[in-house]
């Protein structure tokens, strides 16, 4: 699994090919930890190189999402396939993130609660 991140402004953006490893999604957990204590809490997951997921992808984004709310921030998920979207409309946690289609779109998100 291949992974980075990248920084825009005061948010990260992670770019991700694949979750279906729960070892390799805790190491990434780890270093969204750090991001955190570095004073980062708004995260914007790119999923355009994933096609699918499975349950360890689901832990993943819910891990990701706990910790960056409870940092008070927010997470912001890019370029989701059709079937990663039934995914999570099955899992019922598409209410729980806000999805957009590109990266301008998803930074977009974070500067319209920066106004508000």
């Amino acid at each position: 699994m291949a992974y980075t991140f990248l920084q825009h402004n005061n948010i990260q953006v992670l770019e991700v090919d694949n979750l279906w490893n729960p070892l390799d999604n805790q190491a990434i957990v780890r270093v969204v930890e750090e991001k955190i204590v570095e004073g980062f809490n708004d995260f914007v997951i790119d999923m355009g190189q994933m096609e699918y997921m499975n349950s360890s992808g689901l832990n993943f984004l819910i891990s990701i999402l706990t910790r960056a709310r409870s940092a008070g921030g927010d997470v912001v998920i890019i370029n989701v396939s059709e079937k990663i979207q039934q995914v999570l409309l099955i899992a019922r946690l598409n209410s729980m993130f806000a999805v957009h289609n590109s990266l301008e779109e998803g930074l977009a998100f974070f500067e319209e609660i920066a106004k508000q």
